[in-house]
């Protein structure tokens, strides 16, 4: 899938850009750029939910043709405490398995493909989160008021500016859910799978290295990037804007 990356909005008033245009036109708003290496210019307005999932999905790319590459691998290494390197030479897994029922063995793989393929995911899941982020912070509106307690039992009124900075993500979602009527919003598949990037996600920008469990707390992050789809990730992340801003992406989508 392939979103284009700019805004595109509809006119609230006439506006005059290159040409003028009545409100209720939709257009796609532009912005002078002055950059020193490239000169002048003008571009789109960029979007960033669409900028972040055309990211996320060119890190899927890579990652899938990696993972191809790395699984291609025939080879493998034996962990015995019974068998000698001569022992060991020239068997096949199952002689070498009637010799020590007891042997470990470790696919050989490229490890630089390895340690991109992990960069990848990490790229799909910051940008998943990224772009979610953004698509809540926009969509919430301007003149919307958010009456609450908060945790000190103290009734506070919140404008938006609050609310983007004082509601996590998952919040927000909640929130823009609850004004869009959507009351079925955890019943979606899509909510779990946006909790279990949001963990992905978190186990990295947050990750607490401790000479204690290093090595236990980077194999579940591993694991979790080889064996998840990322595929899947991004097509409910697709669909879970969809369903609460019905058409956000829709004109702005090739596939």
């Amino acid at each position: 899938m392939k979103i284009n990356p700019y805004f595109r909005t509809t006119l609230a008033k006439p506006f005059q850009g290159k040409f003028l245009h009545e409100a209720g036109a939709e257009v796609i708003l532009n912005i002078p750029i002055n950059s020193k290496t490239i000169g002048n210019f003008i571009i789109m307005l960029p979007d960033p939910v669409s900028l972040n999932l055309n990211n996320a999905q060119a890190f899927i790319d890579k990652w899938v043709k990696l993972k191809e590459r790395i699984n291609k691998s025939k080879n493998f290494t034996v962990y015995s405490s019974a068998l000698s390197e001569d022992d060991i030479s020239g068997k096949s897994q199952e002689q070498i398995k009637h010799l020590d029922p007891n042997a470990n063995f470790y696919r050989t793989l490229d490890e630089e493909k390895v340690f991109e393929c992990i960069q990848s995911s990490i790229g799909v899941v910051i940008s998943l989160i990224t772009a979610m982020e953004a698509f809540v912070n926009v969509v919430i509106p301007h003149d919307y008021i958010l009456q609450r307690t908060n945790k000190r039992s103290e009734k506070e009124n919140l404008n938006k500016d609050s609310i983007v900075k004082k509601l996590s993500i998952s919040e927000k979602i909640i929130l823009i859910a609850d004004i869009k009527g959507k009351a079925d919003l955890k019943e979606q598949v899509f909510w779990s799978t946006f909790h279990e990037v949001k963990k992905l996600r978190n186990d990295i920008i947050h990750f607490k290295k401790t000479d204690a469990n290093i090595n236990n707390m980077w194999a579940p992050i591993i694991i979790g990037f080889l064996d998840s789809d990322l595929q899947k990730f991004f097509d409910h992340f697709v669909i879970m804007i969809d369903y609460l801003h019905s058409g956000y992406l829709d004109t702005k989508t090739n596939i």
